[in-house]
């Protein structure tokens, strides 16, 4: 199954979940793929190549688990194109705001990727009784040093679901404008932070997390575990993170 625009809709929604069912488990996705852009079905694919993104806000937020919501996810892909699919490879320049989760009845993340979003990929905001497994995740190219549009705009941040302020943090990839080259990536180390974590949750646990070319694998303001400490060949592994655990 798959969820898409048909244009660009800066106030959409693509996928909202609300409902719980009696049982865990009564509400599934499986094999299921949220994409702005990149297939020829909508006029995202050939209107948005600027790098200013404010002339292609795709859409507000791929995927919403609201907080009467449980579900499980299995083989989900929320994906903002990079490039497109269809029609010949070449670039495209999205910007979609988020992608966020405020489940508290039990939630299930099982093979997922966010990837592309311009505010952030994952927000787990409020969140309780989640599990997520072999999470994947990454960030859009045109941002950083050099950036048309730095986060967040083109969007606005919303402290109601969550939305960081960015004044901590420099979010990048390929570190400033995308003209589509992926051989081109920045040398070093090319954001500042991955991952936050905020407001000392309770029973937080997190294993196996992989991050490349960032100084900071999670800002917690406490422990902040670096690349340099957890060093793995061309990226960084940090096999256990627990500064939160019950």
């Amino acid at each position: 199954m798959r969820f898409s625009v048909g244009e660009v809709l800066p106030g959409a929604t693509i996928l909202d979940i609300k409902a719980a069912g009696k049982n865990p488990g009564d509400v599934g996705l499986w094999n299921t793929m949220v994409t702005v852009g990149g297939t020829t079905e909508t006029s995202v694919k050939d209107n948005c190549n600027n790098q200013d993104t404010s002339k292609c806000m795709a859409a507000y937020m791929v995927a919403h688990l609201t907080e009467s919501s449980s579900a499980y996810l299995e083989n989900f892909w929320g994906w903002t194109a990079d490039h497109n699919l269809d029609g010949g490879f070449s670039k495209t320049i999205i910007s979609t705001g988020r992608d966020v989760l405020e489940a508290t009845k039990g939630t299930w993340l099982t093979g997922t990727g966010s990837e592309h979003h311009w505010l952030y990929n994952y927000n787990f905001h409020s969140a309780q009784n989640v599990y997520a497994g072999l999470l994947q995740a990454e960030n859009p190219y045109m941002q950083g040093d050099g950036a048309t549009q730095t986060a967040p705009a083109p969007w606005t941040a919303e402290s109601s679901l969550g939305d960081p302020d960015f004044a901590c943090a420099a979010w990048a990839f390929f570190n400033g404008e995308w003209n589509g080259d992926y051989g081109s990536q920045c040398d070093g180390s090319c954001q500042t932070n991955m991952m936050r974590v905020a407001n000392s949750p309770e029973n937080l646990v997190w294993y196996s997390i992989g991050t490349r070319k960032a100084d900071v694998m999670i800002l917690d303001d406490q422990s902040n575990p670096s690349e340099y400490n957890h060093s793995c060949g061309r990226e960084a592994v940090l096999q256990a993170y627990r500064q939160f655990a019950s």
